[in-house]
């Protein structure tokens, strides 16, 4: 996809079969996958302000659980825009929804908050959607527009791996790469490498609102390295961690989601190279070790 050879390229299916199991915990992994669970475990964290949560049935708002009543209260009470999202069995951006409240009803197939709960079932969270920095709003407004971290914790600290720039398609409420968002490298400075990848393969220098990529620069970028870096050892089950960031309207980091399992390599690597750097040999050697 990016014209270039590299015999240092970690195929996608030997990261997970053979250095994924090595390197993160599995039987951590589905403990920790919960969305709702960011709260407990990032709380130190700026997140999303969280309206209501369902976490296996139970509805909650600020960690207490109240009825169901109550929580369509909450969400009939605010104005703002609101996404509604899994959080469990929730990548790729499937189910991810945003709608606004009108006299009760959603501006999402007109539907009142408990015909929406109906649709969910449990294990969802509804927050309010990000009004997010006005430089990455330009990029497409339509999505949270993130910044993908991959880290890698040692005994000795955290190291970045790569860092990818994802940027939702035209009209898409989600920045994914599987559902036509735009990738673009990030270097160590914050500044966007000049071609940004589509999954069909089409290789774009600029963004539908004619944002070129090269040259710009994502604002506060050492800030959210730190976020990434600092969040990591909360998690040390898992050596590989690929983090969501975003920026909110202050241009301050944002906690969106972190990937532990299903961790997508192919997007660092068609934008940054090889992924693990330096530390290609280092962890080569050690995922064979089980073998």
């Amino acid at each position: 996809m990016n014209k270039q050879f590299h015999p240092e390229y970690i195929p996608e299916d030997i990261f997970r079969s053979s250095i994924l199991p090595k390197f993160n915990e599995m039987r951590q992994w589905p403990a920790l996958v919960d969305k709702n669970l960011y709260y407990i475990l990032f709380k130190d964290f700026n997140q999303p302000k969280r309206i209501i949560q369902n976490i296996n049935g139970f509805y909650y708002i600020d960690n207490i659980i109240i009825n169901e009543e109550l929580a369509i209260d909450a969400c009939n009470a605010t104005s703002k825009p609101l996404i509604i999202k899994p959080t469990i069995d929730s990548g790729r951006g499937n189910q991810v929804e945003t709608f606004t409240m009108k006299i009760k009803v959603a501006k999402y197939k007109n539907l009142r908050v408990k015909n929406i709960f109906k649709m969910y079932n449990k294990d969802f969270i509804i927050q309010e959607f990000v009004d997010q920095s006005q430089a990455l709003k330009q990029l497409n407004p339509s999505s949270l527009n993130t910044i993908r971290i991959m880290t890698y914790l040692r005994p000795d600290g955290v190291y970045v791996l790569s860092s990818v720039l994802k940027v939702g398609k035209a009209g898409s409420p989600v920045d994914n790469y599987a559902c036509g968002g735009i990738i673009i490298g990030i270097d160590s400075k914050g500044y966007l490498s000049k071609n940004g990848y589509l999954k069909n393969g089409e290789i774009l220098t600029k963004t539908h609102t004619d944002i070129v990529f090269e040259g710009f620069r994502i604002p506060n970028y050492a800030s959210i390295v730190k976020m990434a870096k600092t969040m990591h050892p909360i998690v040390p089950y898992f050596k590989f961690v690929s983090w969501d960031i975003g920026l909110d309207n202050t241009d301050s980091p944002i906690f969106i989601e972190y990937n532990t399992y299903n961790q997508n390599i192919d997007i660092h690597q068609i934008t940054n190279g090889p992924l693990f750097g330096k530390f290609s040999d280092e962890i080569i050697k050690l995922g064979l070790e089980a073998y």
